[in-house]
């Protein structure tokens, strides 16, 4: 048994992806999403025999070994037969499904930079596109890496430098009101009053 330990570098996998801003269909291409092992690098236990890595399996009641990518899921149903795929309804009808942002064209909308201070992003891809396709800034859309009932919230963030960034995530309702909000913790007038009315004489002393 042995630790293995490192940097990991993101999966160089991309998915094409396009968006509409105005009239003009921007094409781009989507990368892996950015998890804590892309960050932090990563720490596993492996175990090996003369130098080679192992693979985990399943032991059969036979004494056969099963490889786990060998394995798939089906539904069946208490007597073994399979069943149709899962029909989901809202009031009584089916539902209909967003689909994914890989088989869509998706709004595209610019908006104030501010509106990053007020969303909350779960997921975070890096995005790839032609250079000059979009002005550094912020822009709106959704986004549905697989079909869902409902969209996702989604910006597309452009830096000067020309990296681009896809945020998936939901917009939080709350009014931006400014970069400096200025606190009043003590009433000044009833503090001037209050100077006034406990003036001390110091002859008195």
């Amino acid at each position: 048994m042995t630790d293995e330990t490192g940097p990991r570098t993101i999966s160089p996998m991309a998915k094409p992806i396009q968006l509409k801003l105005g009239e003009t269909v921007v094409s781009l291409e989507l990368g892996a999403k950015v998890n804590k092992k892309d960050l932090y690098g990563y720490a596993r236990h492996v175990a090996e025999k003369n130098g080679v890595i192992l693979d985990r399996g399943y032991l059969c009641p036979d004494g056969s070994l099963l490889r786990r990518d060998a394995l798939s899921l089906v539904r069946l149903d208490p007597l073994g037969t399979p069943v149709d795929e899962v029909v989901t309804e809202v009031d009584g009808a089916p539902a209909e499904f967003v689909p994914s942002s890989f088989d869509a064209t998706n709004a595209l909308e610019p908006v104030p930079l501010h509106t990053l201070a007020g969303f909350d992003t779960r997921d975070l891809y890096p995005l790839t596109a032609p250079e000059g396709t979009l002005a550094p800034g912020l822009y709106s859309t959704i986004f549905n890496y697989r079909k869902a009932l409902q969209p996702q919230d989604a910006l597309v963030l452009v830096k000067d430098n020309g990296e681009t960034w896809l945020l998936a995530g939901h917009s939080r309702r709350t009014t931006f009101v400014g970069e400096t909000v200025i606190y009043d913790f003590f009433d000044a007038e009833a503090d001037d009053d209050a100077g006034e009315a406990d003036d001390l004489d110091f002859s008195m002393v």
